[in-house]
Parts: structure tokens; C-alpha cells; sequence
């Protein structure tokens, strides 16, 4: 990870103890885990990552996810060999990576992630990672998120359905950030149904429902992979050129 400069530093932010999701060589993953208690806006001065204007008026909690997002980023693109401290927020606050980088974002409360890679070798890249649902939080959110079909799907694995559920939530996060700039706007959870679950292989099948972009049909399949902790769940979606 970047250089610690100080106590203060040290005791916001340090590296994931989630365990390593395993990706291929040409994809660079890292994690940092980060407390809110520890953390004060001098942060940003002491690690040299720009505070951007667009934060001035953020709660703490808002500003520490973000810090720790571009902590994680920064490192993943020094990986890469792209030396930059600053990471500009663009449009529906999606990062402006450097040129002829693919690169995802994702937080949770207490930890940060970013997975990276050369536009050369992979064409589309995304990670989620999500804090596992309680049932009251499924039963609130289940029918905007996955359809009938799927719901029988999530049943018929090995996972409790409120785990499956979170999974399925994450993995079309993921899906989405993957998708997003080949789309360049939103769209729902329904464009992408669930087709397949492989606990023991960790990996999941998505299938979009819907024609996102002229490259991107109804009917086009993406696999992606998971792993968890009991507290939880990492997806990645990673197609390659």
C-alpha cells in the first residue's frame, strides 16, 4: 500500500483483511480497511489527494469513503505503472480514470476497494462489495431488484436467501459499473436477470434482458466471480478484450 506518513494516517487506514478475491495477473485489486472514528479532513493534505469542492459541505462519513476509494485507486493505478494522485470526479460522480485505464470503485462503511486494468487487455470491469442484507432489508428492497424467476433460482442454491440475495444485488452493482461507460446512463436492476449460481465455484452468470447500446444486446451473457467473509460479499464482473 501507499506510504503511511503519520500516526494519523495509520490509525484511519489500513490494508483489507477481506480475504483476496484472486484475480488474474493483468488485473490489479486493492483493498483498504478504514475507520470513520479516526478519521479528520487533514487526511487528505497528509496522503497529497486533492479534497474536491464538491465534498466542502459532505458529512465525515461521505468524505472518509471517499478518501479511502482514491487511496485504493491510486495505489491500483501505481500498479498499473500510472503514477497520479488525483482522480477527478466526473459525470453522476463516476471517477475520470487516465487514458487507457478501466478502473471500479466500491465502499462499504468501513472498507474501501478499486480493481484496475489496461483498456489493452479487458473491456469490461467492475466491483461491488456489500455488507450482507438482513431479511427485513431484502423483504423491503427484493421485488425492484430481481424478478420471479430469480427469486426460484436463489432458492434452489446451497446459500441462505438472504445471503444469495445480497450476492445477486452485488454482482449487478457490479455489472453496472462494468457496463456504464459503454452506456453512459443509468439503468435498472431488470436489464440484467440471473441465470446462473455456482456457490461451490464461486461464480455467477448474468444475462442482460434488454438492449443497452448498439455492442450490448438483449441475450449477451457476463460471468463473474464472488467471495465472502461473514460480514460480506465481493463480486466482480471482468470481460476481456
Amino acid at each position: 500500500m501507499l506510504a503511511v506518513s503519520s500516526d494519523a494516517v495509520s490509525a484511519f487506514i489500513a490494508p483489507s483483511s477481506f480475504p483476496n478475491l484472486g484475480c488474474e495477473n493483468d488485473i490489479i485489486l486493492v483493498g483498504c480497511d478504514f475507520s470513520l472514528g479516526q478519521y479528520q479532513q487533514s487526511l487528505f493534505s497528509e496522503l497529497n489527494i486533492p479534497f474536491p469542492a464538491s465534498l466542502s459541505r459532505a458529512v465525515p462519513k461521505r468524505q472518509s469513503e471517499y478518501l479511502a476509494g482514491r487511496y485504493a485507486a491510486i495505489e491500483a493505478l501505481a500498479r498499473l505503472g500510472v503514477t497520479t494522485r488525483h482522480i477527478p470526479t466526473g459525470e453522476h460522480r463516476s471517477p475520470v480514470w487516465p487514458k487507457g485505464i478501466l478502473a471500479s470503485i466500491t465502499h462499504t462503511a468501513t472498507t474501501a476497494f478499486c480493481v484496475a486494468a489496461s483498456k489493452q487487455n479487458i473491456k469490461y470491469l467492475g466491483i461491488d462489495h456489500e455488507n450482507w442484507l438482513t431479511p427485513a432489508s431484502v423483504e423491503q428492497v427484493k421485488t425492484s431488484i430481481i424478478n420471479d424467476r430469480e427469486e426460484q433460482l436463489l432458492k434452489r442454491t446451497d446459500m441462505p436467501f438472504e445471503q444469495a440475495f445480497t450476492l445477486v444485488f452485488s454482482a449487478k452493482e457490479s455489472l453496472f459499473k462494468a457496463l456504464y461507460p459503454a452506456v453512459g446512463y443509468y439503468f435498472d436492476f431488470s436489464a440484467a436477470e440471473i441465470t446462473a449460481l455456482n456457490p461451490a465455484g464461486h461464480s455467477f452468470v448474468l444475462q442482460l434482458t434488454q438492449s443497452l447500446a448498439p455492442t450490448l444486446n438483449a441475450g449477451a451473457s457476463f460471468t463473474g466471480k464472488f467471495i465472502f467473509d461473514d460480514l460480506a460479499v465481493q463480486t466482480l464482473i471482468c470481460e476481456p478484450v
